[in-house]
């Protein structure tokens, strides 16, 4: 049973070769979880950045905004 996989760096395809995932376009090997890993961390951020943006365009320009103040804000 070949098992394929989609390369978490580059997108190609990785099929596994035990006891490594291989990808055939950029030649990374990841080990099952290692390969795990790092697709749920990709996840997170894709959900992350959905997350963002969704958000109201003036909630996101205030929060913008009260940072620079901040930022530019005396640094006494």
């Amino acid at each position: 049973m070949k098992i394929i996989a989609k390369c978490p760096e580059c997108g190609g395809l990785a099929k596994w070769r035990s006891p490594f995932y291989v990808c055939t376009v950029c030649g990374l090997a990841l080990s099952r979880r290692d390969y795990e890993r790092m697709h749920d961390k990709q996840k997170s951020v894709l959900y992350d950045a959905q997350l963002n943006e969704h958000e109201n365009p003036d909630e996101k320009r205030k929060k913008e905004r009260d940072y620079l103040d901040w930022y530019l804000g005396s640094k006494d």
